[in-house]
């Protein structure tokens, strides 16, 4: 595979290095554009993706360049994924080979072709060239700032007008608004991603998802002429929504709903008291895990994150100390839980991080069970 790339990539360097020397005008034998494909069903591609098309009709030369290329077989994948240390890379592949793999996947793919001059067209693929490079292909991932779509943007960005102005929306909203149909994974992200994700935004750093890019490209001009001259769908989506969507009943707010519920019923049913531990426990879990990921991580988007105030190791050491009938300790841990959760409250309140429902009721739950307990630390 890897031979087979580097011949691609020659013989295309063959092929272009001589335009250069042509006279350019009118030449409509090289067209640019960008591809955008819908999201799939894994984890890694549920924002899409976003590839750079090149065809030479002349040569009958059809490629795509990649920047979203991983490899599963490196050594901790996913530990290095979470510290931020995995390694992206440019490919590139035939556009057949990459048509097939998204029709087998039912994702949609849309091309804009790009309104670029013959000189813009050269300057695009020498730097691909250059990008494509062994020694500079590879590049450290970060889903704000340097993903697949991202690199494409850096690259049009001196070619086009992109619009101007302050987005309408933050990082966080615009995640939310591709996850909003799967709970739990919408739930997952807004548990680990930190508060630098809920500042104004710029338009043009809005534009690090495939779906907004495109829209930016469509709204786009150089010289006051559209810089998209023509959008064709080349594979439809096939309509997955009652896959992707989650069940009302499995969603994580029905299940924290249910179980503040049974938190609230045990304040008049003693026989239900075996609710507070639970949520403790389950809390005091997560209350590990949750930092330990953001302190191994360099993401920069896991950083400042408020939610550390309810979701901390405090709940650990507190039903330690309550297991071993330190009753003052028990008492500061969990005087200090109900003040951290009620600085979270203020957090949410004055928007510093987003507000997810399914945290807001994790945290009355957890709220109506440390004060039951700070009540019984009193009346010994």
């Amino acid at each position: 595979m890897a031979l087979r790339r580097t011949l691609i990539i020659l013989l295309f360097t063959l092929l272009f290095l001589p335009l250069a020397a042509r006279d350019t005008t009118g030449n409509n034998q090289l067209r640019i554009s960008l591809i955008t494909c819908t999201g799939g069903n894994e984890l890694y591609s549920i924002f899409g993706h976003s590839a750079l098309r090149v065809i030479d009709y002349e040569k009958g030369q059809d490629l795509i360049f990649n920047f979203g290329l991983f490899d599963f077989g490196t050594p901790n994948f996913y530990l290095k994924f979470m510290q931020g240390k995995l390694k992206y890379m440019l490919g590139v592949q035939y556009t057949e080979d990459f048509m097939a793999q998204y029709r087998a996947e039912g994702r949609g793919v849309e091309e804009q072709v790009l309104n670029l001059t013959p000189d813009q067209k050269l300057e695009i693929l020498e730097r691909l060239f250059y990008l494509y490079e062994p020694q500079n292909r590879y590049y450290l991932y970060s889903f704000l700032f340097k993903n697949c779509t991202t690199e494409l943007r850096d690259l049009l960005k001196e070619r086009t007008q992109f619009p101007e102005g302050i987005s309408s929306h933050s990082f966080r909203e615009m995640i939310n608004s591709s996850v909003k149909d799967m709970k739990w994974t919408k739930a997952g992200i807004n548990l680990l991603l930190g508060s630098n994700l809920d500042k104004e935004i710029s338009s043009f750093e809005g534009m690090f998802l495939p779906d907004s890019l495109f829209t930016g490209l469509a709204l786009s001009s150089r010289e006051g002429v559209p810089f998209v001259t023509e959008t064709i769908t080349l594979a439809p989506r096939e309509d997955r929504s009652a896959v992707e969507k989650t069940p009302l009943l499995l969603s994580p707010e029905f299940l924290f709903a249910l179980i503040l519920l049974v938190v609230l019923l045990s304040l008049f049913l003693p026989s239900l008291g075996f609710a507070d531990n639970i949520v403790l426990w389950v809390n005091a879990l997560f209350g590990i895990v949750l930092p330990v990921i953001i302190l191994m991580s360099d993401h920069v988007e896991l950083q400042n994150n408020y939610n550390l105030l309810w979701c901390n190791p405090l709940y650990f050491a507190l039903l330690l100390a309550k297991f071993f009938r330190f009753r003052k300790s028990a008492l500061v841990l969990t005087a200090a839980a109900l003040i951290s959760l009620a600085a979270m409250t203020v957090v949410w309140i004055t928007g510093l991080q987003g507000f997810e429902l399914s945290f807001g009721l994790i945290s009355a739950s957890l709220a109506i069970a440390l004060w039951r307990v700070f009540q019984k630390c009193c009346k010994r």
